[in-house]
């Protein structure tokens, strides 16, 4: 499902320290590299599988490093499957496959030679894409590490003991290697290769009850190769992420009902109410309520209001928003790259 409007999600977290409340808002956030605005179809290949003058090394490889036969090509897959649903969800392409268009390669972490235009053109044309993105490498190893134990003090029927946990780590280290080809201009508009760490731990009496503990490696692998995947449509694509956001709901009444009116999501009533607060002599109320301004007017796409509603509060003496006014600034420029990247 594609979004093109910020979506907030309310949470009911009070921070009993302070008199503050926080919202999840979902922001679009740009992509790290810019394609051309003219590729908007696409389809996506694995090409990290070895030929058969490579397969024999693969195998070998497999064997001496005890990750089994057929790994790489199963944590590929997982790889591909990760981008593709980036790009599934994105508002800047259409992907013309699933990822299920297999080309021969490598089958290591080493590039192949780039693909002849001649095959990319072919390709395109079957699909009617304007580029097409290749996992032109895919490597993965792993092993277990051990924590130092950890001594702790527990409480059972009564009585305390002292026992020892230990920590089992499994790390999966995930190398791929990525190309897009323009077809129209034939060019290769990126070309990278990223490494991947993802941890997975357990804990136990012993480190054989904490390696035990560990998910199978298949299971690891498929969490690995999708965020491999993930990484690189980040690249790429803008994405929706999460951003926590704190306000003030107050000691004051007219806070805590305006902090209700935000919980049932009636965000122009909260606003009538904070706005009329941010003109009191009150500088400590007035400060809150500009600060809640602030955040309002993010919701709402202004984020120029947004930072002017931050610097009174800020003015007036309010501690968080002088990195508000940090964050506000991050996202005005992300939005210019953002509708840049979108064509807005």
């Amino acid at each position: 499902m594609k979004f093109n409007q910020i979506y907030i999600l309310i949470t009911a977290i009070f921070l009993s320290s302070c008199t503050t409340s926080s919202v999840l808002v979902s922001i679009q956030q740009p992509a790290d590299i810019t394609i051309p605005q003219e590729i908007k179809n696409v389809v996506v290949a694995n090409r990290s599988v070895p030929t058969k003058k490579n397969l024999a090394g693969n195998i070998l490889e497999g064997l001496v490093t005890g990750e089994g036969i057929g790994t790489d090509k199963i944590g590929s897959k997982y790889c591909v499957e990760g981008l593709v649903s980036i790009l599934e969800n994105s508002d800047r392409y259409e992907t013309k496959n699933i990822g299920d268009l297999e080309l021969k390669g490598t089958g290591t972490s080493s590039f192949p030679p780039p693909l002849k235009w001649k095959k990319v053109n072919k390709i395109c044309k079957t699909y009617n894409a304007d580029a097409l993105i290749v996992l032109e490498t895919f490597d993965s190893d792993s092993r277990i590490l051990f924590g130092k134990p950890i001594r702790r003090t527990v409480k059972r029927n009564g009585k305390k003991i002292v026992e020892m946990r230990h920590k089992a780590i499994l790390e999966m280290k995930i190398v791929s290697g990525w190309r897009i080809y323009d077809n129209s201009k034939q060019i290769i508009i990126d070309e990278n290769k990223f490494t991947e760490l993802k941890e997975f731990s357990a804990f136990g009496s012993s480190n054989k009850e904490a390696e035990s503990k560990l998910p199978y490696r298949g299971s690891a692998l498929k969490e690995s190769g999708d965020f491999a995947g993930f990484q690189y449509g980040k690249r790429i694509s803008p994405i929706w992420i999460q951003a926590r956001r704190v306000f003030y709901s107050g000691k004051e009444e007219k806070l805590k009902k305006a902090s209700k009116n935000v919980k049932s999501n009636q965000w122009d009533d909260a606003i009538n109410i904070w706005k009329d607060m941010a003109n009191i002599n009150d500088k400590k109320i007035a400060s809150k309520a500009a600060y809640n301004m602030a955040l309002a007017s993010e919701i709402k796409g202004y984020l120029d209001a947004a930072i002017d509603w931050a610097k009174k509060a800020k003015a007036l003496g309010d501690k968080r928003a002088n990195s508000y006014i940090s964050i506000l600034n991050k996202r005005k420029q992300d939005q210019i790259k953002l509708n840049k990247q979108l064509n807005n």
